[in-house]
């Protein structure tokens, strides 16, 4: 049936696959098999969102479960028998998976921790294994990498004006082929945060019910910028959502705020700085025609001085005029400029 679908591509034929894997029970595919399968349930996911406007809440809902029932039984089928303990793991574009497997002469004292490359899972398997018949057991664990596109954050129920966002990747943990499935301590798991988070928001670890996110029997024990560590009494599928209220202002947001504030405070007190300066410095400008000069001088007099332009101040007299107003404008500045080229025209004209 695999290569049926490989070569005609139908979305009829596909469904009748996903029939068959529903129903596998003890069944075991090599891995190359179970990654192609793999590959080709995300990659149908994706285009079911990407028609969804032509697809009901109910269907989009059934086939949101499918693919997950889905995937945990293919992952299921990697499991085979051990007297020690044995492993298999994969990565793909779409999804990573891990399968530990301990047999009843297992020699651990307890399992590695399973990692993905944004998540990891600690759970006791040696005691799980312990309380089965044949003293065996296997833990299967997959990071999807794209599922938070069909599995919304917006599931999560929370009040109307809560903004909800999904901050890893959705993990799944199982214990496929193993009689008693009891937990005999908490799973913890480390979420790597895929995005940034808002300081002011509030983390929970929840996971899947077949219809929305929960919280129940989930719990924070640690987080920091960059993970979150999450305890839970069942397994089951898992994420961490984090919800703030729609009044809270984006951190981004509230940095430009903050330095657009700074900048503006910085220029505005440059700019009265130099109001200042040019306000309250005297000005003492020199204005010089062929044969006189007048300099503005502090206190706002005009100071006079024959001689040369371009001789020393020795060779020069001076002589002060009337003091003029506190300032002397720069209208004055300029119709002092005329008269002494005014005065330098009458001097050449007489001689």
């Amino acid at each position: 049936m695999l290569d049926q679908c490989r070569s005609q591509a139908s979305g009829g034929c596909f469904q009748n696959l996903l029939d068959k894997i529903e129903n596998i029970t003890n069944q075991e595919l090599p891995l190359d098999t179970v990654t192609e399968i793999l590959t080709m349930t995300i990659n149908a996911s994706e285009k079911i969102l990407e028609s969804s406007s032509s697809v009901s809440p109910a269907e989009l809902a059934s086939y949101r479960n499918r693919v997950l029932k889905t995937s945990e039984k293919l992952i299921s089928t990697l499991v085979k028998p051990t007297d020690t303990s044995a492993n298999v793991s994969f990565t793909l574009p779409t999804v990573e998976g891990q399968v530990f497997m301990v047999g009843p002469h297992v020699t651990l004292d307890k399992i590695p921790r399973l990692h993905t490359t944004n998540s990891s899972v600690d759970i006791d398997l040696i005691g799980i294994a312990k309380n089965n018949n044949k003293g065996s057991a296997a833990v299967a664990f997959m990071s999807y990498n794209t599922m938070e596109n069909l599995l919304k954050p917006d599931f999560f129920n929370t009040p109307n004006d809560t903004v909800k966002t999904m901050m890893s990747t959705v993990i799944s943990v199982t214990l496929p082929k193993t009689t008693n499935t009891k937990l005999t301590k908490p799973v913890n798991f480390t979420l790597k945060h895929i995005r940034d988070s808002n300081p002011s928001g509030s983390l929970s670890c929840v996971y899947w019910n077949t219809s929305e996110w929960i919280v129940d029997g989930c719990s924070v024990l640690k987080t920091n910028r960059s993970y979150t560590v999450c305890s839970c009494v069942h397994l089951s599928t898992f994420a961490l959502v984090q919800t703030s209220s729609s009044l809270d202002s984006d951190p981004q947001l509230d940095l430009l705020t903050w330095v657009s504030v700074t900048l503006g405070l910085l220029f505005f007190s440059l700019g009265l700085l130099i109001f200042a300066l040019c306000r309250w410095t005297p000005m003492s400008d020199w204005i010089c025609g062929h044969s006189r000069c007048v300099r503005l001088v502090p206190k706002g007099y005009v100071r006079e001085l024959s001689g040369s332009s371009t001789g020393n101040a020795s060779d020069v007299s001076d002589v002060d005029s009337k003091p003029t107003t506190s300032k002397v404008s720069q209208e004055k500045h300029c119709n002092i400029t005329l008269s002494l080229e005014r005065m330098n025209q009458n001097t050449n004209t007489s001689a």
